[in-house]
């Protein structure tokens, strides 16, 4: 078996990142999150994450934005969830939040899909 090996002067192709915003949540702030999303946000969608390994699966339009969202904040607060996506458009752009259960409180990474596309 022939290993290549990479020469020093060579150089990779310098890979984008798009800039994503992070933060933990305590109950408060997760609690005004969803609240903001319900009243100025237009959903695209809500997708749960069960578990390391398995998806919970997507939010089926359960009666109203507000009503996917109510789900999700329970699941995620709960336990069901161990992590949420919500999928949105806000002031002309699309975003995508990602909250995650950590033992400090609720992690979020928010990207605007127009950098992470651009």
């Amino acid at each position: 078996m022939k290993l290549h090996t990479v020469d020093e002067t060579e150089s990779a192709p310098e890979i984008r990142m798009p800039p994503l915003q992070e933060a933990v949540l305590d109950e408060a702030t997760l609690e005004q999150l969803f609240f903001d999303l319900a009243e100025a946000a237009e959903l695209v969608s809500v997708s749960l994450k069960a578990g390391a390994t398995a998806r919970a699966g997507d939010l089926q339009r359960a009666g109203s934005a507000g009503g996917e969202l109510a789900l999700a904040r329970r699941a995620l607060v709960d336990g069901t969830a161990l992590g949420v996506q919500i999928r949105y458009r806000f002031a002309g752009s699309e975003w995508w939040d990602t909250l995650l259960r950590i033992p400090s409180g609720v992690r979020l990474v928010r990207v605007r899909i127009e950098d992470a596309l651009g």
